[in-house]
């Protein structure tokens, strides 16, 4: 095949066509060029416009950002347990279903508004820049959202189904707690204060869904599942390293080294 039919056979005829002409999924350059704007200003744009300005406040965009994420997270998780998950569906070798059924397509629809909020969270970084919080963006904060839509972009438009939602469901989950926590944290010190104790347990909670998800990715590779295995070892492979990432993080930022006894 010459490069035209290899384009055309790996991005049209492979994809799911449930999901492929939803908004943002039909073209290939429209997430690339998201994320080149992203990174032109969080890394370029965005420093030089701040160098000598004051910082941003932008406290009240933040308690809207932040309760804008809660809800939209609480509504995919609702809208994934009303397709059938841990009722019809189970986290045991569910197979996957490609059917035009109610609820197979509302799992597809759901991944869908899943990616939608992932695209959402790159304003965090933009704030970040805007306050002139420098050392939140980090290779961890960068990599990590971005590596993130593009895992759900390229799952929502190939493997929509039942099987590889969960770990989306399990991140809505956590992304509703950690939301809940900035949206407190943004009312003033005083709250950040109070709160200050919560904020490594945070970053575990992190970690910990990466482990629930990369076990629940494990299922394909076993003898008694027909499941998913490229989609699968692509996101395992994910969540390692934003597991490195987060755990390293985590080692530098909240443990301390031992006082060595004279």
């Amino acid at each position: 095949m010459d490069w035209a039919e290899t384009f055309d056979y790996y991005w049209y005829q492979k994809a799911d066509p449930r999901a492929s002409q939803l908004p943002l999924l039909e073209s290939p350059i429209i997430i690339p060029v998201i994320l080149c704007f992203y990174f032109y200003f969080v890394l370029k744009w965005g420093p030089k416009y701040m160098k000598d300005r004051t910082p941003y406040d932008l406290k009240i965009f933040r308690m809207c950002y932040n309760i804008f994420l809660i809800i939209s997270n609480a509504i995919i998780i609702q809208q994934f347990i009303s397709a059938g998950w841990f009722t019809e569906m189970t986290v045991f070798c569910e197979p996957a279903d490609y059917s035009n059924n109610p609820k197979s397509m509302k799992v597809v629809h759901t991944l869908w508004l899943g990616l939608l909020t992932k695209i959402v969270d790159l304003l965090e970084t933009g704030v970040y820049v805007l306050r002139k919080k420098d050392r939140q963006v980090s290779f961890l904060h960068l990599y990590h959202h971005v590596s993130t839509v593009l895992v759900c972009w390229i799952i929502t438009r190939y493997t929509p189904v039942a099987e590889i939602s969960f770990p989306m469901l399990v991140n809505c989950a956590e992304h509703v707690i950690m939301y809940t926590y900035y949206l407190f944290t943004s009312f003033g010190a005083k709250w950040q204060r109070i709160l200050k104790p919560i904020k490594p347990l945070i970053t575990i909670l992190q970690m910990v869904q990466f482990i629930v998800m990369t076990v629940y990715l494990l299922q394909p590779f076993m003898p008694h599942c027909n499941g998913l295995k490229t989609p699968s070892a692509v996101l395992i492979l994910n969540y390692v390293m934003n597991f490195v990432l987060f755990y390293s993080f985590f080692k530098n930022t909240y443990t301390k080294p031992a006082k060595k006894v004279e």
